[in-house]
Order: C-alpha cells, then sequence, then structure tokens
C-alpha cells in the first residue's frame, strides 16, 4: 500500500509539472521525480525478492509434509488395548505443533477430496462383492432362486456358477442449508439389470439404477424424495448372497425399489425415545413385466391415483435400558386391469428389531394384504382368473398374508450368524372360482425361504460370507416342490 500511495503521489506530481506552468525551478522538481522513481523501483525488486523467498519456503514445508506422510503409518491397537483417559488426549496447540499428526490431516483430505461441479462434498462408496453357488433343484434363477419347481424328466436338477452382477457403486453428496434444512443426496446402482444376449453375456451383466434419494433434514423432520424401499416396509435380513434384491423376497419381505415422497417427524420423549410419524405417496406399481423399450401405465398406474402410505413408529434404539423399534404401517392404492372394475390394494404392516443384551438381535416383519403383487406380496401375484385364456370372463383380487423373522448372533465385533424364515401365502379360497394367472399358469399358493449364514469381516474393507438357502414352493394345485443352494460370498468394501 505504501508503494501504490508512492506511485500516485509521483503521477500526481508529474501531472502538476505538466499543467503548472507557474512553478518555480523546473530542474529541480524533475529531480526529485526522478529519486522517488528510483526508490519505488528498489521497493518493488525488494518486494518481489520476499515473494520468492515465501514460495520457497512452502515448497519446502509441502516436501517435508510429503515425506512424514509418507514414513509414517496408522497405529493399529489391538482390540484388547484399553481405552487411554481423556488426560492423555493432545490439546490443539500441541496437535497443531506435530508435524506427523498435520502430515496425517493433510494425507486424509487429499484421500478424501473428490472434486465436483457444485464444489460440495461429494463421496464415493461401493462393494465388490463375488458370489459362488451350488444349487441342487429346479430353481427359478441359478444365481439369485427365489422360488422352486418340480422337475421334468431328464431335465437339469442343479448346477455351480459364479457372478459378480451384486457389486455395488454409490454416490454421496452433502450440500448446502436450504430453508433452515440440512441437504444432501445419494444414488446407488448395480449389475442386476439383466444379462445382454451376446457372447460371454452372462459375465457382463446390465448397469441398473436402484436407489436415488434427495434428502432435506430439519431437527425433527425429513423429506425425503426420490426412489427407495417402501417407508413402511423399512426391514431386510442379512445376506450377502441376496445383494441384488433383499432376502427372502417372494417369501414374506415387501419390499420394492419405488419412486416416492416422503415426510417424516419425530417427536422426543424424555426416556431418550421418541415416536417418529411417516406419510408419503408412491408409485402404484403391480407385478406387471413392462416392454422393452418404452413405458406404458400399469394396472396401478392406469388408476390415475398415487398409492398413499403411512407409518407410527416407537423408536428407543438409542435409550439405554431396554432398546428396541416397533412399527405399525398401512399401504392403500387402486389397480384398473381393462375392463374390469378397479381392484383396491391395500396391506397392514408391521416391523419390530430388538437387540437381546450384547450378542443377539431379533428382528422381523409381518403383512396382511389384499393384490400386494407390486410390493413383492401375494408372491408376486395381485389377481387371479377364472379361465385360462383372454379375453378373461372376471378378476379376483387375491388376499396373502405374509412375513419373516430373524435371530441374528454376534459372537465377536468381526463375526456374525444370521439364521432367518420368511413365508409368503395366496388364501386358498381365491383359487376354488379363479385359478389362472393372467398368463395362464397355475398361481403359487405358499412359498418359503429358510437360510442361515456365516459373516466374517477380517477389518472394515474385506468380507467373507457362507450361506445355505432352502426353498419350498406350493403352487394352487397342490404339487409342490423344493430346492437348496449353497452360497459363499467375498467382496470389499470403499
Amino acid at each position: 500500500m505504501r508503494i501504490i500511495l508512492k506511485v500516485v503521489g509521483i503521477l500526481a506530481c508529474c501531472s502538476a509539472v505538466g499543467v503548472a506552468q507557474e512553478a518555480p525551478g523546473p530542474e529541480q522538481e524533475l529531480a526529485r521525480v526522478s529519486r522517488e522513481l528510483q526508490e519505488t523501483r528498489a521497493e518493488l525488486k525488494e518486494s518481489r525478492r520476499q515473494i520468492e523467498e515465501l514460495r520457497q519456503g512452502l515448497e519446502a514445508l509441502r516436501g517435508q509434509v510429503q515425506e512424514n506422510a509418507a514414513s509414517s503409518k496408522p497405529t493399529v491397537l489391538a482390540e484388547s488395548a484399553p481405552v487411554q483417559p481423556a488426560s492423555a488426549e493432545p490439546t490443539v496447540s500441541t496437535a497443531d505443533r506435530d508435524p506427523g499428526f498435520l502430515a496425517a490431516k493433510v494425507a486424509e483430505l487429499h484421500q478424501d477430496k473428490v472434486e465436483s461441479k457444485s464444489k460440495y462434498p461429494v463421496r464415493i462408496s461401493g462393494l465388490v462383492l463375488f458370489n459362488g453357488y451350488g444349487n441342487h433343484g429346479t430353481l427359478d434363477a441359478q444365481d439369485l432362486p427365489s422360488l422352486a419347481f418340480p422337475s421334468a424328466p431328464g431335465s437339469s436338477v442343479g448346477g455351480v456358477g459364479g457372478t459378480l452382477a451384486q457389486t455395488v457403486l454409490g454416490v454421496d453428496v452433502t450440500g448446502p442449508k436450504v430453508f433452515g434444512a440440512e441437504s444432501s443426496g445419494s444414488a446407488e446402482v448395480d449389475f442386476g439389470g439383466g444379462i445382454p444376449p451376446i457372447e460371454y453375456g452372462a459375465a457382463t451383466g446390465i448397469i441398473r439404477l436402484r436407489t436415488a434419494t434427495l434428502h432435506l433434514d430439519w431437527v425433527r423432520t425429513s423429506l425425503n424424495i426420490g426412489q427407495d424401499v417402501p417407508f413402511f416396509s423399512p426391514l431386510s435380513p442379512t445376506s450377502y448372497a441376496t445383494v441384488e434384491s433383499p432376502a427372502l423376497s417372494w417369501s414374506g419381505n415387501l419390499w420394492v425399489w419405488t419412486p416416492q415422497i416422503e415426510l417424516e417427524h419425530r417427536f422426543t420423549l424424555d426416556d431418550g425415545s421418541s415416536v417418529n410419524l411417516q406419510g408419503g405417496i408412491l408409485d402404484p406399481f403391480t407385478e406387471e413385466i413392462p416392454q422393452f423399450q418404452g413405458r406404458i401405465a400399469s394396472a396401478g398406474e392406469e388408476s390415475r391415483v398415487p398409492a398413499v402410505a403411512g407409518r407410527i413408529a416407537w423408536d428407543r434404539s438409542s435409550a439405554t435400558r431396554y432398546p428396541f423399534t416397533v412399527g405399525i404401517a398401512g399401504y392403500v392404492a387402486r389397480q384398473r386391469y381393462k375392463p374390469f372394475p378397479e381392484v383396491e390394494s391395500w396391506t397392514l404392516n408391521t416391523d419390530v428389531k430388538i437387540p437381546l443384551g450384547n450378542y443377539f438381535a431379533l428382528s422381523g416383519e409381518g403383512y396382511r394384504g389384499q393384490a400386494a403383487g407390486g410390493l413383492g406380496g401375494g408372491i408376486w401375484t395381485s389377481v387371479s382368473y377364472p379361465d385360462p385364456t383372454t379375453p378373461h370372463s372376471g378378476i379376483h383380487p387375491l388376499q396373502s398374508a405374509g412375513g419373516w423373522v430373524q435371530l441374528k448372533a454376534m459372537p465377536t465385533a468381526r463375526f456374525e450368524i444370521n439364521g432367518a424364515f420368511g413365508q409368503d401365502e395366496n388364501f386358498s379360497r381365491d383359487f376354488v372360482s379363479f385359478p389362472y394367472a393372467a398368463d395362464g399358469s397355475t398361481p403359487l399358493k405358499k412359498n418359503r425361504t429358510e437360510f442361515v449364514n456365516f459373516i466374517y469381516k477380517p477389518n472394515s474393507i474385506l468380507l467373507f460370507a457362507l450361506e445355505y438357502r432352502r426353498i419350498f414352493t406350493a403352487q394352487a394345485t397342490g404339487v409342490a416342490a423344493s430346492g437348496e443352494q449353497i452360497n459363499i460370498a467375498a467382496g470389499v468394501r470403499f
């Protein structure tokens, strides 16, 4: 600033010399201006030298930090190591003078930084997952079976294989405050969108969208907009054999990644628990398979009315005594199968999650509903017909009930055992006069699945799992069959 003021003064003097014809002693004035210009040049040169010294100092500091980061190794504490008392923690001033601490923080920031166009924090995550499997029986799918069928004479009754189609990639972004709420978003994809009919297509799964959501979170209220599991059926069993679709699908676990708008409000209670109220609208999906290209309205969307759902839950998951979470929910939608009158689709749901001491946990869901195929209920079937071919003479909504329960054992922090049972069943009385599905096949009456798995996580990145699963399926005609799968999984999280 001093240099700038002096230059301005010199220029002002020059201007005065040019315009003041009556100013005495022009030779002296020119000499003074020339002297001040020389001084200015000297000061500018000194400033350049100081800037160069600062630049060299910064380069040296950067090199020192990089050397410390390369030479330093993270300290891994044994699980049995005692926790240091609070007084042993370094203070802020001590940490600021510790080159190792500064180097670690610089390395951490360098690792976590993902540049985005919006300049807001972005985090990349995922699971690279390999699954190897061996099947016995006639199943609906080799890698991810959900149903079992009677074996025809001469047909295959099993197989082995492997896949990485259950690999998951995700991205999370944290945004600015909007209307006083913290904004964030996330999206997740996998490779379970089908198998392309090309050479080696079995190993090149098609990428598909799983979830994509926008979140606005206030202190006690949250607004979630996007595609996710139905908020009124929030739980699923633990399994690394069925990441592509949640475990016990078709066997009592209601789920479909559904476009929805959900509003949640939490009432905090004095004992550390809360009562959560959730409500929202959803796309009224049905189980109809869409066309290969383009999108036409499904039977639910043909009604021109969105599905409506609500849930109330008592959440004591953070309570010190008797922690648990229990919820009750309901869902209502309409379906229009031309030329018949509208069919009402509904479910009543319940979910529960209870820790049992330090080593066990119990969780599960149950439902009772009608025309619930769009949510995976009724063994993915909503209606039945009195005749096998079109034009059908009538239609009947199927009533069904199902659910699942899981017991989790955690003997150590890195090892867990999960055992689960799930069943979905359509009521037999609905098949007396309406024994056919839309394609003329025999509807399914009952589907039951049991599994047990062992999951080992040697660290926060790697995981290994072994699972045995048994499937039992009964048709409306009384014909039944069973099948089994053994699945091994190895994955790395990032």
